[in-house]
């Protein structure tokens, strides 16, 4: 069925006589009704839209057939970052806060037997090493200035050697302990008073890895 153009005096006369209390519409550009001139869609006397001969339901005005707007679509929700990933700990390698204090012991004038204080620390590296069994050390021995340079320099050695073998007792490896004489070359105290000679009569111990 076609839909018969209406001439121009009835649709003055249907906006004239449109109900006050009807919604305007704009036309959007639309050419599917009438349209005075303020661009809005004319109304006839029961608030209907006024449709033109190009009106389809393509061109159609919803809110002027009574359909359903169709409802804006929702925002898309926000894009969250993700967290960044934690940064691993930094991997401190574990210090040996166990280290025994630095070794120092004393012997009696022209000696090399270890004196029982001297074994004391001695257990506590030994206790150490056997903990640790990659460490090393080193045992140096010392003598005052009494007597020859060369018969001091062996007594130095066998100071040195004098705590390897107490270390062996406690079961280290001998291969973990190197010894070393010093004879009377340093000394760490004067030589000229007999508290300085019991001073430098001594062996000291160093961890070497």
């Amino acid at each position: 069925m076609k839909t018969k153009l209406l001439p121009l005096v009835a649709i003055i006369s249907m906006a004239a006589f449109a109900p006050a209390h009807a919604d305007v519409i704009a036309s959007e550009g639309t050419t599917a009704y009438a349209v005075d001139s303020d661009g809005n869609v004319v109304r006839d006397n029961f608030g209907g839209c006024v449709r033109s001969i190009d009106w389809t339901k393509e061109t159609a005005i919803a809110k002027c057939e009574g359909w359903e707007e169709p409802k804006p679509a929702p925002a898309p929700a926000p894009v969250v970052a993700p967290a960044p990933e934690p940064k691993p700990a930094p991997v401190v390698e574990k210090v040996k806060e166990d280290a025994p204090a630095a070794f120092r012991g004393f012997f009696e004038n022209n000696k090399s037997e270890l004196k029982p204080a001297a074994k004391e620390e001695l257990d506590i590296y030994a206790d150490y090493m056997t903990r640790h069994p990659e460490t090393k050390i080193k045992v140096t021995g010392h003598t005052d200035s009494a007597g020859t340079k060369a018969y001091n320099q062996g007594l130095s050695e066998r100071r040195a050697a004098a705590v390897k073998t107490y270390l062996e007792s406690k079961e280290i490896d001998g291969a973990r302990i190197e010894t070393a004489g010093m004879g009377e070359t340093s000394p760490v105290a004067t030589n000229s008073t007999k508290e300085g000679r019991a001073q430098n009569r001594r062996v000291e111990i160093e961890v070497i890895k």
